[in-house]
């Protein structure tokens, strides 16, 4: 498979004309992005937004999730994958932490069904996070170790610090690869369909895994961090990295193999990033020729390809780009199908003076401090952008949040703390019965006009 690969990529690459640097050309701007996704054979491409929506690039939300998401440290919703049969059934997945317990939780649309329910109580990293369909129309899912017992990966009794296949209509769950502390991302070569794991390290080193076409691969953690000895294990067969780097690395995003013809400077070359390090980066793979790529991106959360092979990069910052190098590539791809019931009502028609009506409830006061948010369950008349901030008096302040809502529907928008607040807020209580959230709300609505409204809510001694 290696010789296959090396074979491909000095074919790709021999045959590449001439071109420029390849650069980064931003097509929108989110709340913290984590994942790129696009259905098959369409040109839409969505971006997963950690705390719980779904959003087009060029506009419109097409899932909101926030009521089902914990969204604290590193959970959230963290991936959504396309049905190949989405254009005809409308049926996706995605991959959120419960926000009942934290529990990874895989689910279907739009019937709204588990699919799967792995529990993950105690931390809120090392979820792992990726959902993608395979060649074969299977569902692959990558799982975290947990955090807490890093001996999950090894264990046949566990489904954390996996690579599962699923079937997505039976649920029917197996263990495809083992022995991963925190693959974050992966991918699927699509000239080969050799799976490609990103797989977060501890301290020493980072790796990309490569699985081919076969169950059974067990690449060794805890027992192994890279090549190098972790724990004292018995002794088990396991499968090296296809790559791993050490020293200044502190969190790979694991990326594509380059296919995009657009590309020709990349063709063949594995692309990843490091949420530390804003430089791209490529590789080969074989032979291990890592090279820095004139590429910028802070904080990188996750590479994206649509249907026609283009790369997309998102920075947690907001940003999301496009690679390409001079024009984008050509996609003769047919036009997107009517909108779902998942996308906003229209837009207002032009002329529209009124302010739209807004009504706010206040929920987790019970639990705020402990959780970190207060939950506001917010209502406009009309389609809205909602934004809504503060200040816990004698306390500090409280992040800010957004939201759009649809026209006449309650949604949950979850104001945050801090930590340090938070810690500031428990004390507090131990002193004094209550502490006074003061909370202030603005909506806009598509015309542009706005309402502006106070809450007040008290947090009171448990």
């Amino acid at each position: 498979m290696r010789a296959a690969l090396a074979a491909v990529a000095l074919a790709l690459v021999c045959a590449a004309p001439a071109a420029a640097a390849p650069s980064l050309v931003r097509i929108g701007e989110f709340d913290r992005p984590v994942h790129i996704a696009p259905p098959p054979d369409d040109p839409r491409v969505f971006v997963v937004e950690q705390d719980g929506l779904v959003k087009q690039v060029g506009g419109g939300t097409f899932l909101d999730v926030r009521h089902l998401t914990e969204a604290t440290g590193e959970r959230g919703l963290l991936s959504i994958a396309f049905a190949p049969d989405f254009a005809a059934s409308g049926r996706f997945n995605v991959f959120l932490t419960d926000q009942a317990d934290g529990a990874l939780r895989i689910m279907e649309f739009p019937t709204g069904r588990t699919l799967l329910r792995i529990p993950h109580p105690t931390a809120t990293n090392h979820n792992g996070g990726q959902l993608q369909y395979g060649s074969d129309g299977m569902l692959y899912a990558s799982t975290g170790d947990g955090a807490v017992d890093a001996r999950n990966a090894q264990s046949p009794a566990s489904l954390l610090g996996k690579i599962l296949r699923i079937d997505p209509l039976s649920g029917a769950t197996q263990v495809w690869a083992r022995g991963l502390r925190n693959p974050w991302r992966f991918t699927f070569d699509r000239a080969t369909g050799e799976l490609l794991i990103g797989d977060v390290g501890l301290s020493a080193w980072e790796e990309v895994d490569a699985v081919p076409n076969r169950p059974g691969f067990n690449f060794g953690w805890p027992c192994f961090e890279g090549n190098d000895t972790h724990l004292a294990c018995d002794p088990i067969e396991h499968t090296r990295p296809a790559f791993q780097r050490g020293e200044g690395y502190c969190a790979i995003t694991g990326g594509y193999v380059v296919r995009d013809p657009g590309l020709p400077t990349l063709a063949g070359r594995y692309l990843y990033g490091d949420y530390c390090l804003p430089a791209l980066r490529s590789t080969t793979l074989v032979g291990d020729d890592d090279r820095a790529e004139p590429l910028a991106v802070a904080n990188p959360t996750s590479f994206g390809e649509d249907s026609c092979g283009r790369l997309y990069v998102a920075s947690h910052a907001g940003p999301v780009y496009r690679i390409q190098d001079g024009a984008p590539s050509a996609c003769p791809v047919g036009p997107p199908p009517p909108p779902t019931n998942g996308e906003p009502p229209p837009r207002p028609e032009p002329g529209d003076t009124l302010a739209p009506q807004l009504s706010v409830h206040t929920r987790g006061l019970a639990t705020a401090a402990r959780r970190r948010r207060i939950v506001l369950r917010v209502r406009c008349d009309e389609a809205c952008s909602v934004t809504a901030g503060g200040r816990l008096r004698g306390v500090g302040p409280l992040r800010t949040a957004r939201g759009d809502l649809a026209a006449g529907a309650r949604t949950a928008v979850r104001v945050r703390m801090s930590r340090a607040t938070a810690r500031r807020l428990r004390a507090a209580l131990r002193r004094r019965p209550r502490v006074v959230a003061a909370i202030s709300l603005r909506a806009s609505d598509g015309s542009g006009n706005e309402r502006a409204l106070d809450r007040r809510a008290r947090i009171r001694r448990r």
